[in-house]
C-alpha cells in the first residue's frame, strides 16, 4: 500500500497532475500509450543507401536513413497565442509545439493560470536547429525583420521565458540545457523548486523538432546511429539509436497540495537526482559506471524505497554496444544496495519505438512510465532477441519487458518504477516514480450540474463540445459532478461559449453565447411570491441557502417555524400572513445568499410585497432579526402606518450599501440614506413595478434577474418601453410545477449569466463537496502552416530532391510546406493603379479592407504589413471563393501577399484554371 496516501504522508514527494506530448506515430498520450502497448515501431525508414569505403576493410555497407518523424511540426494555431502571421513564421518550430504542449498540460491538469493562487514555473529545453539560418538567408524576402528578432524567435534561451509570456506563468521561467538528458533534468528541477517554496505548480518538459528535417550523416559503423534504421535496446544485434523528434510536456504540484486540492494525480515523483561523470571515464563522450550508479542510488535514497520495491526501469537504452551494458551494470550496482534477488524488475527503451528524442528523450520515458503505472501495465521494448552478451541478466536484477504484461505488485502492494537519462558530457538524471494514490470519488447530492465550454473561435467550440460529448459516451467517462468541475475550475474562459445543464433527466440543448462577455451590472428583483415545494431540495445541496434560510427562523417566533417549514416542503399551505411573509422572506433571502455565494453581486435590487423588505435586507438597510420583526408587526396592517413609522425608526435603518429601487420608480444611489418614514410607506403600501421596472431598464446593459418563483416582474420588464434587446431578463425558477429541478433551472440562468461575462465563483457553486479534477479532452488547435525554408532546401525541392512542398495533406516534418513571408519593399512593382470597378484587383483590395478593417490600402501594401494574420487570412479566401470559380491554396497569399501579386494569380487562374496546381506541384 502507498503510504502518500495521505497529506500527513505526502511531506517531499511531487505530483504529477497534468501532461500532454507529441511523439513520432502519435498525436496526444492516448495514442502514445496505444502504440506503446500495441508493441508499434513508429520509426520511418527510407531505401536502404550504399556507404562506399565504410566498411572496416574499406569495402561498402547499406545504411537505412530512418528517423521518428513528427507529423505536421510547422502547423501552429497562431490566434490561440496571440501571434500574428509574420510573428509566427519567425518563431522556430519546435518553439511553438513546446508552446501547445505546454497549453495541453495546463488543461490536462484542469489547471487556469488566470486563476490560480500561486505562482506557476516552467523548466524545459529544447535541442539545436537550422531554423535560424533558414531566416538569416531569407531576410531579404522578410520584410523589416532584424537579427535581434531572429534570436528571439529561435534560440533555446527563450523557449521557456516565450511560454510563461504567452501562458501567463509568474513562477521561474528556467531554461535548461542538458543535452539528451534535458527533459528528465528539467523534471528533477521543477521538483526542487516546488520543494523549496519557489513556486507552488510547475511545467516541466523537453522538446526536439527538426522542421526541415536535421541531415544525418551516418558516422559508420562505430557510431551511435543504427545502420539497419532499428534500435535494438539491449539486444546481441544491437548497433545503435535512431534519430527522432518529440515534445513531452508534465504539471507538477507538491503532492500534499495536489491531495487537498483534489487534483487529478497521474503518479508521485519520490525522489530524483542529478549527477555528472567528472574525469572518471574515457573521454568526454564516454559514458560511466559509477556516475550512473551514483545517480540511480542517490535518487533511491532520496525517494526512501528500498530497491527491491522497485519493479520497472524506463531506461535509457540507446543500443549502442557500449552504452547499453555499462546503463544495467551501473542499475545492478545501485539495486545491488538493497538486494540481492534476481530477475524481480522489468526493463525497457522507448527509444526503440520512436528513436532518440534527444532533448525530449527523458520526456517521452516520463510520459511513457507514468502511462504504465496508470494503465497498471508494462509495455514491451521492441526488437530483442537475444540479450546482449556484455549484460548478466543471468544473475542480475532484470529481465527485458519483451510483450504487454499487467503490472503485478505482489506482496510489495505499491508499483514503483525508476527512469534514467543519460547526456553525452556525462550528466546523469534518474528519477524514481510511484503509482498515484487511490482517491474515492463520492457522488453528488445534486441532481444537475452545469457544464461550461469556451473557446476562441466558434468552429474550435464546436469541436470543443463535440470531443467532450465523445469523451462522456465512452468507457472512461468521469461523473458529471467532477467533469464539471474541472470545466469550470480548469479551463480558461475564452470569448466563445457555450453551456449544458445535465442531470437525472435527459440533458438539455447547449446554450451559445451570441456576443462578446462582459461584466455587467445585475439588478435582484424580488417578486415576493412562494416558492415551488421543489425548490425545498436546494435546503439539502446548497449550504448557503440552508444557512440563510436558517437564520430567519433563528429570529422567528417558535410556534411559526414548524408551519413555515411545511409550507416550504409543500406538506402545507400558507395558513395565515405571517407564517406566508416569513416563508416568503427566508425563500427569496436564502437564493439572494445563494446567488451572492455563487458570485453574482447585486448592483442594485427592487422588490414587490415581502419582496421589498428583502431587498431592503440585501441592501444593508435592516438586519434579518428586525426584517423578521417588522412581518409580525401588526402595524404593517392598512391604517398602521404611524406605528410602522415608529418601529422601522426604532430600528435604526442603515445607509444602504447596494442602490436600491423604491416602488415610486425613485432610483436612490448609495450615498444618500432613506428616511424611516420612506422605508414605513414602502413596506406597508403596494408597489409600482411598472415605474421601478422602467427606471432599471434606463441602462441596457443591466441583466434583471428575478430572484424568487416564476417570472412576473422580467414578464413585466419585456412590455416597458425601455426595454431593448441589449437587456438580459432571467427568471430563475419557472416551470417546476412540471416537476423540474430547482437547481437546473438556477443553473440555466447562472449558466446564461456565464455566457454574458459574469465572474462566476465556482467554488462557491460546489460548496459541500470536495470535487476532484478528471481527465477530459484539451484543446482543438485551429493550425495554419507556418514555415521558412532555407533557400537551399526550396531549391532541393525544386529540382525533385526533396518532399514535395505543395502537397494538400499535412506534411510531416521531412516534407514542409514551402511559405514565405511578405515581399520587401524592393520586389514590389514600382506602381500599380488603384482601379475602381469590378476587376479582380478592385476586389481584392475591397476584401482586403473589409478584412482588415482599414479604409484604403496601396494595391503594392502587404496583407501582412498590414496587420494580416492567419486567422483573417481564412476568412478572406473564403469570400473569394466565394467570388471567383478558382481554387487557390492558402500558401499563396504568403508568396502572394499583396492585393496586386494576389488579383494577378486569380487572374492567371481565370485564364488557366490547371495553373495554380501545376505550378505548386512543379
Amino acid at each position: 500500500m502507498s503510504d502518500v496516501e495521505t497529506q500527513e504522508g505526502a511531506e517531499g514527494f511531487i505530483a504529477v497532475v497534468g501532461m500532454a506530448g507529441r511523439f513520432p506515430g502519435a498525436a496526444d498520450t492516448d495514442e502514445f500509450w496505444a502504440n506503446l502497448s500495441a508493441g508499434t515501431d513508429s520509426i520511418t525508414r527510407d531505401a536502404p543507401q550504399i556507404v562506399p569505403g565504410s566498411a572496416p576493410g574499406g569495402g561498402d555497407l547499406t545504411y537505412v536513413p530512418s528517423r521518428g518523424r513528427l507529423d505536421g511540426a510547422e502547423w501552429f494555431d497562431a490566434d490561440y497565442f496571440g501571434y500574428s502571421a509574420k510573428e509566427a513564421f519567425l518563431i522556430d518550430p519546435q518553439h511553438r509545439v513546446f508552446l501547445e504542449c505546454a497549453a495541453a498540460a495546463l488543461e490536462d491538469a484542469g489547471a487556469d493560470p488566470d486563476r490560480f493562487p500561486g505562482a506557476i514555473g516552467v523548466y524545459g529545453g529544447c535541442t539545436e536547429t537550422r531554423y535560424a539560418e533558414a531566416l538569416l538567408a531569407q531576410r531579404a524576402q522578410l520584410a523589416g525583420v532584424t537579427e535581434d528578432d531572429i534570436v528571439l524567435g529561435t534560440a533555446p534561451d527563450f523557449l521557456v521565458s516565450r511560454t510563461a509570456e504567452r501562458l501567463g506563468l509568474r513562477g521561474p521561467a528556467i531554461a535548461v540545457q542538458s543535452a539528451c538528458a534535458t527533459a528528465l533534468v528539467a523534471v528533477h528541477m521543477a521538483g526542487r523548486a516546488l520543494l523549496a517554496g519557489d513556486c507552488d505548480m510547475a511545467l516541466a518538459g523537453g522538446v526536439a523538432v527538426h522542421v526541415p528535417p536535421k541531415k544525418i550523416t551516418w558516422s559508420g559503423p562505430d557510431g551511435t546511429l543504427a545502420p539497419d534504421g532499428v534500435c535494438r535496446a539491449f539486444d546481441a544485434k544491437g548497433q545503435g539509436t535512431v534519430a527522432g523528434n518529440g515534445v513531452g510536456v508534465v504539471v507538477l504540484k507538491r503532492l500534499s497540495d495536489a491531495l487537498a486540492d483534489g487534483d487529478h494525480i497521474r503518479a508521485v515523483v519520490r525522489g530524483s537526482a542529478v549527477t555528472n561523470d567528472g574525469s572518471g571515464r574515457i573521454g568526454f563522450t564516454a559514458p560511466s559506471v559509477a556516475g550512473q550508479a551514483a545517480a540511480v542510488r542517490e535518487a533511491q535514497l532520496t525517494a526512501g524505497t528500498d530497491a527491491r520495491t522497485i519493479t520497472y526501469v524506463e531506461a535509457h537504452g540507446t543500443a549502442t554496444p557500449l552504452g547499453d551494458p555499462i546503463e544495467v551494470a551501473a542499475l545492478t550496482q545501485a539495486f545491488r544496495a538493497d538486494t540481492d534477488e534476481q530477475g524481480f524488475c522489468a526493463i525497457g527503451s522507448v527509444k526503440t519505438n520512436i528513436g532518440h528524442a534527444d532533448a525530449a528523450a527523458g520526456a517521452a520515458g516520463f510520459l511513457k512510465t507514468v502511462l504504465a503505472l496508470g494503465h497498471r501495465q508494462i509495455p514491451p521494448s521492441l526488437h530483442f532477441t537475444e540479450p546482449n552478451p556484455q549484460i548478466d541478466f543471468e544473475t542480475g536484477p532484470f529481465t527485458v519487458a519483451t510483450e504487454l504484461t499487467d503490472w503485478e505488485p505482489g506482496d510489495l502492494l505499491v508499483r514503483r518504477a525508476g527512469i534514467s537519462s543519460f547526456a553525452v558530457g556525462g550528466v546523469n538524471a534518474h528519477l524514481v516514480l510511484e503509482e498515484a494514490p487511490r482517491r474515492s470519488l463520492r457522488e453528488s447530492e445534486r441532481r444537475a450540474h452545469l457544464l461550461v465550454h469556451s473557446a476562441r473561435t466558434p468552429s474550435a467550440l464546436r469541436t470543443r463540445m463535440a470531443r467532450f460529448d465523445d469523451h462522456l459516451a465512452g468507457p472512461a467517462a468521469p461523473a458529471y459532478a467532477d467533469a464539471a468541475w474541472t470545466l469550470q475550475a480548469g479551463r480558461r474562459e475564452h470569448e466563445y461559449r457555450a453551456f449544458t445543464v445535465v442531470g437525472d433527466g435527459p440533458p438539455r440543448e447547449p446554450v451559445c453565447s451570441a456576443e462578446a462577455p462582459r461584466e455587467r451590472p445585475v439588478v435582484f428583483l424580488f417578486p415576493g411570491r412562494v416558492g415551488p415545494a421543489q425548490a425545498w431540495r436546494l435546503y439539502t445541496t446548497e449550504p448557503a441557502f440552508r444557512a440563510a434560510f436558517d437564520t430567519v427562523l433563528d429570529g422567528a417566533d417558535d410556534r411559526i417555524v414548524r408551519p413555515v417549514r411545511d409550507v416550504a416542503r409543500g406538506l402545507a399551505g400558507p395558513g395565515g400572513a405571517v407564517v406566508r411573509d416569513t416563508y416568503v422572506f427566508a425563500f427569496e433571502y436564502g437564493l439572494a445568499a445563494l446567488w451572492q455565494h455563487w458570485g453574482i453581486r447585486p448592483s442594485a435590487v427592487f422588490g414587490t410585497g415581502t419582496g421589498s423588505l428583502v431587498a431592503a435586507v440585501v441592501a444593508g438597510v435592516f438586519q434579518v432579526a428586525d426584517a423578521v420583526r417588522l412581518i409580525a408587526d401588526p402595524a404593517r396592517s392598512p391604517g398602521g402606518e404611524d406605528g410602522l413609522c415608529t418601529l422601522v425608526r426604532s430600528l435604526g435603518p442603515q445607509p444602504h450599501r447596494v442602490p436600491v429601487v423604491l416602488g415610486d420608480g425613485t432610483w436612490n444611489g448609495t450615498g444618500t440614506p432613506i428616511a424611516a418614514e420612506r422605508w414605513a410607506d414602502e413596506l406597508r403600501a403596494p408597489a409600482d413595478p411598472d415605474a421601478a421596472l422602467n427606471t432599471v431598464l434606463a441602462d441596457p446593459e443591466r441583466i434583471l434577474l428575478q430572484v424568487g418563483a416564476g417570472s412576473g416582474l422580467v414578464t413585466l420588464a419585456r412590455r416597458q418601453p425601455r426595454h431593448t434587446d441589449g437587456h438580459l431578463l432571467l427568471a430563475t425558477l419557472t416551470g417546476l410545477d412540471d416537476g423540474d429541478d430547482a437547481l437546473a433551472a438556477l443553473y440555466d440562468a447562472l449558466g446564461r449569466l456565464w455566457l454574458s461575462g459574469a465572474r462566476v465563483s465556482w467554488a462557491g457553486v460546489h460548496e459541500g463537496e470536495h470535487r476532484a479534477k478528471v481527465a477530459l479532452p484539451t484543446y482543438p488547435f485551429e493550425r495554419l502552416p507556418y514555415l521558412v525554408r532555407h533557400p537551399a532546401e526550396e531549391a532541393q525541392t525544386a529540382t525533385g530532391g526533396a518532399g514535395d512542398g505543395a502537397a494538400a495533406e499535412r506534411p510531416t516534418d521531412d516534407e514542409p510546406v514551402a511559405v514565405h513571408a511578405a515581399p520587401t519593399e524592393e520586389s514590389r512593382p514600382e506602381s500599380v493603379d488603384r482601379p475602381a470597378d469590378g476587376t479582380p484587383l478592385g476586389v481584392v483590395l475591397r476584401l482586403f479592407g473589409e478584412a482588415l478593417g482599414l479604409p484604403d490600402i496601396e494595391p503594392d501594401e502587404s496583407f501582412f504589413e498590414l496587420g494580416g494574420d492567419s486567422l483573417i487570412a481564412v476568412k478572406l479566401f473564403a469570400r473569394l471563393r466565394e467570388i471567383y470559380p478558382v481554387e487557390i491554396k492558402m500558401r499563396a497569399l504568403f508568396e502572394s501577399a499583396t492585393a496586386a501579386d494576389l488579383a494577378a494569380l486569380i487572374e492567371r487562374q481565370l485564364t488557366d484554371p490547371h495553373l495554380d496546381t501545376e505550378e505548386e506541384s512543379a
